[in-house]
């Protein structure tokens, strides 16, 4: 018999649409997806770019989904602004055999969590959380008291990366219940998508008005404080006016804009692009037009343009405060990546004119993004959640006597 696997995710999400559509082709599992927003598959404003938000790839096609009911208005990132009160019966129905949760976030992963302690089904978990995010001092003990109290529903994780797996660990996730997953990227649509990348790479920088023999680092997400736009815009001004042929390309969209515009217009700044919002069809061809990719966020769980950036190629500069840093994870020090303390200019003005100027160190590093990103494909992460499904079905729940049952379902189920 095949294996019921339900699948509870927030809305469909342009990185896993792929995904769900590799498992749906694995023989021996029966995977349902159960949405509790509508989000992406139709128009919707997203408070971080600040625009409407269409993603004009296929999100539905391919796999079993349903919708479910929602209670209440549409709101985003809250815990009772995602309740679809309907999820247990959809778990009735369908019956699964594990059950699959993306965080622990929003009061549906809580009520479907609390049906799979009740009718003795397996919780998988799966999330970008890292063990180096620490919240704030008062924060902490909230955090501790939630989180914990979650996890001890919790039966198994799916962990994504070093930082991850200590992140489940933390929480009581027991080591034989830890099972190898990335954060995935369909890597031949991004390929495919630039047939021909120096065409691409000449044309593009002609478009943008980039000089063709720019030295281009790309900052690619939201221009909101957290991710700190600025600071590659501070390092690039800072490049030039040594001399160097160095270009920011900031592909995106956010509250920070003005701010960057600003600081242009009072310092002469005049090596950076600021794109705008860029939709997953074409967003590849930046991926190509650049040599590098800086993610400069303060805090940045696991982004995922580390791994499609890599795809091309780009080494990668982080900060330390990027969670997917780490010597088995997307950004490898020293391997694909440079690493310096967030926030700090200087430094990150060195690591770009470091690979500017070593260009042993840059076809190395290029190297090894190139490999990195075989490995974060979606047929490999479908394989990789078929594996944790099939031998946590045999394993079974795992059950912990500090479990509140009663007090947990009145209060937050």
């Amino acid at each position: 018999m095949r294996i019921r696997l339900a699948i509870i995710v927030s809305h469909p999400i342009q990185h896993f649409a792929p995904w769900h559509r590799e498992l749906a082709k694995i023989q021996d599992l029966d995977p349902k997806v159960f949405f509790c927003r509508n989000w992406g598959s139709s128009s919707y404003l997203d408070p971080g770019f600040n625009v409407q938000v269409q993603w004009d790839i296929p999100l539905l096609d391919g796999y079993k989904h349903e919708f479910l009911t929602a209670k209440g208005r549409q709101r985003q990132k809250r815990f009772f602004g995602i309740d679809n009160a309907g999820v247990t019966t959809a778990l009735t129905q369908f019956l699964p055999d594990v059950v699959q949760v993306f965080g622990y976030s929003s009061r549906t992963t809580w009520r479907a969590a609390s049906w799979a302690r009740r009718n003795r089904r397996p919780l998988l978990i799966y999330s970008d959380s890292n063990a180096k995010t620490i919240p704030t001092w008062w924060k902490r003990p909230i955090k501790e008291l939630v989180v914990r109290q979650f996890y001890d529903y919790v039966d198994a994780a799916l962990f994504v990366g070093d930082n991850n797996r200590d992140y489940h660990l933390r929480y009581g996730v027991p080591p034989d219940r830890l099972f190898q997953g990335v954060l995935p990227i369909q890597r031949d649509r991004l390929m495919q998508a630039v047939p021909d990348i120096d065409k691409n790479r000449r044309e593009l920088r002609y478009k943008l008005g980039i000089p063709a023999d720019s030295f281009v680092v790309l900052f690619c997400g939201k221009f909101t404080p957290r991710k700190r736009p600025l600071d590659l815009v501070r390092a690039v001004h800072a490049l030039a006016r040594k001399g160097l042929p160095v270009w920011a390309l900031l592909v995106g969209e956010g509250e920070d804009r003005s701010l960057i515009e600003d600081f242009c217009a009072k310092n002469g700044v005049n090596n950076i692009v600021l794109t705008g919002f860029v939709n997953q069809s074409v967003i590849p061809r930046y991926y190509a037009c650049a040599d590098i990719l800086a993610v400069t966020s303060v805090i940045d769980p696991h982004p995922l343009v580390v791994t499609e950036s890599s795809a091309f190629g780009l080494p990668i500069i982080a900060s330390d405060g990027v969670g997917c840093i780490g010597p088995q994870d997307t950004a490898q020090p020293d391997r694909n990546a440079l690493v310096y303390p967030a926030g700090d200019v200087r430094r990150l003005t060195d690591c770009i004119e470091l690979l500017w100027r070593e260009r042993d160190l840059y076809t190395r590093m290029a190297a090894e993004s190139s490999r990195i990103a075989q490995s974060q494909d979606v047929s490999v992460a479908a394989q990789q959640l078929a594996l944790a499904v099939r031998t946590l079905h045999k394993l079974g729940p795992r059950y912990s006597p500090s479990i509140k049952f009663d007090t947990v379902d009145r209060i937050l189920v």
